[in-house]
């Protein structure tokens, strides 16, 4: 530790290091633990943006470093290329020679105007590790900084260049249990929530007779929060680039997908792993059920939807909706009653859009058309802030780690935080629900064709 220290101070002192001194700073750097390490290098850091010899000497023939790089540019690529078993990008090559051009130009990489530009600061301390990695044949570093997003099974381009400052992507209406259900913020991963399984019975009693007794009946059943997890590695390449907050960005496709996970396993989770164990409302055999006449998706009739309020009771009606894929919707707005009239109705300024005048909320989670089978449930119509129960425990956590084993499941093997410069990040949170008043819900389910 006193040996690294003392050459960093006497390097830092004379203003410029040559490549053996500063490969000898990070040897010794490397010799230490991770503790000392994190208390030196931003010291070693420095020593390595230091100047190759003094700048006043620096003016006959300073860009002769880069020069002699690109000189032989081609005949490395090629050299490279063979020993990776994998094609350089092309768009890497141009933008190497680019920057190289350029700094030769401007008098070096070690100009004094070239050193006060951040953006090209940072560029060049990219061509210095890309030239290391070239001359010293480190395959691992030189794939990682010179494929693409089609050669890689780790992250995206990693090099300077002109960047969109928005990355696009559908968003997709997820969320939908969340906002539908009874939310209930928890502060234990349980809850045990009552329910009244019998209600109480009232008599007419002739005078002087004997009033009947009676009793109310409470259940219970338990809210059991399930956890939700990612892991998000990202290169520092990534995560520094000035043109996107790619933080939170990944921040909104997690809680996205988080939202998307829920919807699964609350409207169809069949009870199994996959759905957090979960059995969500199309599948949940205690909710009141209506049976079409038709076995497709495709069969649904004004008269089924109707059905479906009459089997809810009343209790349920006032806030109650139709729930269904946005396919299933497209079966809907055809349909018409008895007396011609469609019985969709488009949404107003003051309206949302209804069915057989009651409110329509579309579940990408649920069924689709191409989803349509005999025995299926499908279509959802009930008042849901009655039935459920949602809760979660607080909001999304995230945490961040830049040391550490990654299992890639992708890639069927673990990613060195450390050795690989990269950063991870871990979003976790836990929600779950209940079915506590199941006789407010109704779903609708396709028969089975007759033998």
């Amino acid at each position: 530790m006193n040996r690294l220290q003392l050459l960093i101070k006497r390097l830092l002192k004379q203003g410029f290091a040559t490549d053996v001194e500063k490969d000898k700073t990070w040897a010794l750097f490397k010799e230490l633990g991770t503790e000392e390490q994190e208390k030196v290098s931003a010291d070693v850091e420095k020593v390595d943006e230091l100047p190759e010899e003094k700048p006043a000497e620096a003016k006959e023939g300073e860009g002769d470093g880069v020069a002699k790089v690109e000189e032989n540019l081609e005949k490395l690529f090629a050299n490279l290329e063979t020993k990776m078993g994998t094609t350089i990008n092309a768009e890497v090559k141009r933008l190497i020679k680019e920057e190289m051009e350029l700094n030769t130009k401007r008098a070096g990489v070690y100009n004094s105007a070239v050193q006060a530009d951040e953006k090209r600061k940072a560029m060049n301390t990219y061509l210095r590790k890309f030239t290391n990695a070239l001359v010293g044949e480190d395959i691992a570093t030189l794939k990682e900084m010179t494929t693409d997003d089609q050669s890689t099974p780790y992250s995206g381009y990693t090099v300077d260049s002109e960047l969109s400052a928005e990355i696009r992507h559908l968003i997709t209406n997820y969320g939908v249990a969340r906002r539908e259900m009874m939310a209930l913020q928890l502060t234990k991963h349980t809850y045990r929530a009552n329910n009244l399984v019998t209600d109480v019975i009232v008599y007419w009693v002739d005078e002087g007779s004997a009033i009947g007794s009676t009793q109310a009946v409470l259940g219970q059943k338990t809210l059991e929060l399930k956890k939700l997890g990612a892991i998000v590695t990202l290169t520092n390449e990534l995560m520094t680039d000035g043109e996107i907050d790619l933080f939170s960005f990944l921040a909104e496709r997690v809680a996205e997908n988080f939202a998307k996970a829920e919807d699964l396993a609350f409207f169809k989770g069949d009870g199994t792993g996959t759905y957090g164990s979960f059995t969500g409302l199309l599948k949940d055999t205690t909710i009141n059920e209506v049976t079409m006449t038709g076995t497709t998706f495709a069969s649904v009739d004004a008269d089924d939807l109707i059905d479906m309020q009459d089997a809810t009771p009343e209790g349920a009606q006032a806030n109650a909706k139709y729930y269904m894929h946005r396919t299933i919707k497209s079966y809907v707005r055809k349909l018409k009653g008895s007396d011609g009239q469609y019985i969709y109705a488009r949404p107003t300024e003051s309206e949302p859009a209804m069915i057989w005048e009651k409110p329509v909320v579309t579940v990408e989670a649920m069924p689709s058309k191409l989803d349509s089978a005999e025995d299926t449930s499908f279509v959802l119509y009930g008042d849901l802030k009655k039935a459920c129960l949602f809760g979660y425990e607080g909001a999304i956590r995230a945490d961040m780690f830049d040391t550490g084993l990654i299992r890639n499941v992708a890639g069927n093997a673990d990613i060195n935080l450390l050795t690989t410069d990269r950063v991870a990040i871990r979003w976790i949170e836990r929600a779950g629900f209940v079915v506590v008043v199941p006789s407010a819900v109704t779903k609708l389910t396709t028969n089975v064709a007759s033998l």
